[in-house]
């Protein structure tokens, strides 16, 4: 029976790993599932694209919370994935090389490694580093208390953890770092991660700079068979289960009546749901696809004063090179032109390109296969290699090109591409000399990719950005004051790839939730993991072309 002759229990706008991982949960309940995706593919951040013979992930570069009992991995386990989706952990002992000029320092799994690394470093800071981490130390057990809440009783216990998170909760990253640190150079390598949510520590809120640190030095993964597998595997639950997917349906309006969600319209055809989940950026969400008429003072004045996040350039490389002769790992690198994290961040607020050479750089083709780069891997062919740069990136310069279809947006534009990719591949020869010679793919993405593919507003790779004032409990909650909608995604939890599946999960235990009273009793509904993390980007999580998350 087609989507328009039947009414759905749940319709999911967006097919983003938010909304699938909603989909995914109804449809496991028992409840009727449509997914309506406005692209020519389903994934969002997570749908590969393919140059020639090699394959790039445009928004999954690394994630956390994939080891054993850790949030990700009982989703999946709860969402039947298990064995669907495996990750390959990358390097223990350095995951990530944060670059400084004339200062370089691995990032290890493990918060004592780390302290001891950095004192090791800095001893004359020592003492402020043990404070920086008995902090770090503290905002894990209260994340991890308050996802313990289930009665009077668990809520009692985290009485204790309030004062730190009535603290912290409008601090911003630099509240908690420079009261304890004084070394510049200390201070920016503790917020080099900030790239994954795109703002200097003066501008992040605390729980976004501690909660990125806490996820990632728990370990760091890459999904075996890259984003392509983990979207994948969603994919084909979600149908195993009878729910619908369907591609090249935009949703122009979630129809409202009587003051709740009833209906969406797809070209002009109205399809009936019980409950929608909306995987779209909230803004969009409440401003244009519910209609401001229809919202409560208070949240249309959020969506109003909602800042987006950065937007991001990036170059997608497949090379024969033997970029782990070259001195690649597959340790991600972060590279930044100065300390002064402020001064680098400075000209993205101002609606002008970086003047420095801050950026991140991989190779997903050695994250599958380690440092060693020859066993088999799903983005390159044999004896070939991906490379991925990504910096970030005002939307001010590119704003002439929103709204003009992909490679027809005129000569100028296509020269200024010509332009980032010389200036960037310089950065690349650092790390891998040579590499000009020896491309056989080059794509540069720019922030209206991201509007083109990932519907991102002003090619926002995180969603609204990750200040004090919209991080917590100030950003969009999953449920809304409309009845009979639920939202998901990087506006809810935080961006990127763990943030954004939890917040679609949860979003989809609220709609069985919601929905089970008519339903059989014995509906199961799976239990949110417990996350001890704060939302990251890259993370960054992570558009499209990150697609990115750097």
């Amino acid at each position: 029976m087609s989507a328009s002759k039947r009414q759905f229990d749940v319709v999911v706008v967006g097919s983003g790993i938010g909304g699938l991982g909603a989909a995914l949960t109804a449809a496991r309940a028992g409840l009727s599932v449509l997914v309506l995706e406005a692209g020519k593919q389903f994934g969002g951040y997570t749908n590969p694209f393919k140059r020639g013979k090699f394959r790039f992930d445009p928004g999954l570069h690394y994630i956390g919370e994939c080891g054993p009992g850790q949030s990700l991995t009982r989703m999946l386990e709860s969402l039947g994935l298990a064995d669907e989706v495996r990750f390959r952990e990358l390097s223990p002992d350095g995951f990530d090389r944060l670059v400084f000029p004339g200062y370089e320092i691995a990032m290890p799994r493990g918060a004592d490694r780390y302290r001891e690394r950095l004192t090791r470093d800095f001893p004359h800071e020592e003492r402020g580093l043990e404070r920086f981490f008995a902090v770090l130390a503290e905002f894990r057990a209260s994340i991890a208390a308050v996802g313990r809440v289930r009665d009077l009783r668990s809520a009692l216990r985290v009485a204790r953890h309030v004062p730190f998170l009535v603290r912290h909760v409008r601090a911003t990253f630099a509240d908690v770092i420079d009261p304890l640190v004084r070394d510049p150079l200390l201070r920016a390598v503790l917020a080099a991660q900030g790239g994954d949510y795109g703002l200097p520590p003066s501008r992040a809120s605390a729980l976004i700079g501690l909660g990125l640190l806490d996820h990632y030095l728990s370990g760091a993964y890459y999904p075996l068979g890259g984003s392509r597998a983990l979207r994948d595997a969603f994919v084909r639950g979600i149908e195993a289960h009878g729910g619908e997917l369907r591609r090249n349906s935009p949703v122009d309006k979630i129809v409202v009546r009587g003051g709740r969600a009833r209906a969406v319209r797809v070209r002009g055809e109205e399809i009936a749901a019980r409950l929608v989940v909306s995987n779209a950026d909230a803004v969009r969400t409440y401003r244009d696809l519910v209609g401001t008429e229809h919202l409560p003072f208070l949240l249309r004045r959020k969506t109003a004063r909602t800042r987006q996040s950065v937007a991001s350039i990036c170059l997608f490389m497949g090379t024969d090179l033997d970029v782990a002769a070259a001195g690649m790992t597959d340790a991600n690198i972060w590279a930044y032109p100065t300390v002064d994290l402020e001064r680098a961040y400075a000209p993205l607020f101002e609606g002008r390109l970086p003047e420095g050479e801050l950026f991140f750089l991989s190779s997903p083709s050695l994250k599958e296969t380690g440092a060693g780069g020859h066993g088999a891997t799903h983005g390159a062919p044999p004896g070939h290699h991906t490379l991925e740069l990504v910096t970030l990136a005002p939307y001010e310069p590119f704003a002439q090109w929103d709204g003009l279809k992909s490679m027809r947006r005129g000569a100028e534009y296509e020269a200024l591409k010509r332009e980032l990719a010389d200036r960037y591949l310089g950065c690349v020869e650092r790390y891998v000399p040579g590499i000009r010679e020896h491309l056989d793919v080059l794509e540069v993405a720019t922030p209206v990719t991201n509007v083109t593919y990932a519907a991102a507003p002003r090619g926002a790779i995180y969603g609204p950005d990750a200040g004090p004032d919209q991080m917590g409990p100030f950003r969009f909650p999953t449920r809304s004051p409309i009845g009979g909608l639920l939202l998901c995604g990087s506006s809810t939890l935080g961006a990127g790839i763990v943030p954004s599946a939890l917040s679609g999960f949860q979003a989809g235990k609220q709609a069985v939730a919601a929905l089970r009273k008519g339903r059989a009793a014995h509906v199961v509904v799976p239990r949110v993991p417990e996350s001890t993390a704060a939302p990251t980007g890259r993370a960054k999580a992570p558009a499209t072309p990150v697609e990115l998350e750097p």
